[in-house]
């Protein structure tokens, strides 16, 4: 289990200098919008591989007119102590960000604590997960595979350099064929893995969520799934491969890749019947939060990981099924949860044992 006990600003976004320590249980953030709730968020986040929960460039989480920034914490993990440093580098004009573990800088001390650390994300712009952009819900289900798995994202990094590459490829004259058969072997291997880890993900959360309805009463049945017209249970490599090159005249005109994860929906069916895209935001919000808590339930219980839940202004549209769904998140588990919000009242629901920070005031 991981907790932040602490943190230090420097130079961070709007923080000049600030610090303070946190709960291990439930702390909650409140303040005006602006003041910098979300980026103390993003701050714990980049604790983890990547690049927070904005998925910011480095260079743009640096305060305006300084070189570089600091975030130092103290993080416990199974009851041990360490001390992580994360900071910045510049190399030919390019920020890249470096994390010290008890002032070890070693691949193996950089291994220890991704496998260590987990989080799971509520965002506000979530409230319409199911009315935003196929992207957008591929990110959501990508974050949640992350969580349990840290080499993740070096897949689908690959993945979308290939598919790049091979666009690239496509536009010039004169075609060097054997590096695009290459190219073109790599992306259907790639792809198949990410939508084979992407589908057991989604019926690890329908198993989950059948799990906790037969204790817990949600609103209505969920059930998630991949919509794609390519990607089927039929398809194998030989199949991919073949319409992947019969696509190259289209794909040469149009530009990019017509067929592969990257154009994958994911839906969710609501009582059978329709699709969650019909939902008001604030029964979106409830989906939301009963895929999370699913999928808490799966890192706890099958995967032996204790994530950190950051809910980003999580208190707007927070009606019964909501407060019911996040009060049971918080008494279930015993890891660590931050909230943001404008207001402390916003959260006068929750147990007396929260603590609370006045952003505004700090």
């Amino acid at each position: 289990m991981a907790i932040v006990k602490n943190i230090e600003f420097n130079n961070f976004r709007n923080f000049k200098n600030f610090q303070t320590s946190f709960d291990n249980k439930l702390n909650i953030l409140f303040g005006d919008n602006g003041c910098g709730k979300t980026n103390i968020l993003e701050g714990i986040s980049l604790i983890a591989k990547g690049r927070g929960i904005r998925n910011s460039n480095i260079s743009n989480l640096i305060k305006k007119d300084e070189d570089n920034f600091s975030i130092k914490n103290n993080l416990e993990i199974k009851k041990n102590n360490y001390d992580v440093h994360i900071f910045t580098e510049n190399i030919n004009d390019k920020f890249k960000k470096v994390i010290k573990i008890n002032n070890d800088l070693s691949k193996d001390s950089l291994n220890f604590l991704n496998q260590s650390i987990s989080y799971l994300i509520f965002l506000p712009e979530m409230e319409r997960l199911f009315q935003t952009s196929p992207s957008y819900r591929r990110n959501f289900l990508d974050r949640l595979i992350f969580s349990s798995r840290n080499n993740y994202n070096r897949l689908i990094n690959k993945y979308k350099k290939l598919i790049l590459e091979r666009s690239k490829i496509l536009q010039v004259n004169n075609i060097d064929k054997d590096w695009l058969i290459q190219i073109e072997k790599e992306i259907c291997l790639l792809g198949l893995e990410i939508h084979s880890l992407r589908n057991t993900q989604l019926n690890s959360i329908n198993n989950e969520l059948n799990i906790l309805k037969t204790e817990y009463k949600f609103q209505f049945n969920v059930e998630l799934e991949i919509k794609d017209d390519f990607l089927n249970d039929d398809i194998d490599f030989d199949k991919y491969l073949l319409n992947l090159q019969h696509s190259r005249v289209h794909d040469k005109h149009y530009g990019g890749t017509r067929i592969g994860p990257h154009k994958s929906d994911i839906i969710s069916i609501i009582n059978n019947d329709f699709e969650a895209s019909l939902l008001s935001t604030g029964q979106q919000k409830t989906v939301v939060l009963m895929i999370l808590i699913a999928q808490c339930n799966y890192l706890i219980n099958d995967q032996k990981l204790s994530p950190i839940f950051l809910f980003d202004e999580i208190a707007s549209h927070l009606d019964k099924h909501n407060r019911n769904i996040l009060l049971d998140m918080i008494n279930r588990f015993e890891i660590q949860f931050f909230l943001t919000g404008t207001d402390k009242n916003l959260f006068s629901f929750v147990s007396t044992n929260a603590h609370f920070y006045n952003i505004t005031a700090l």
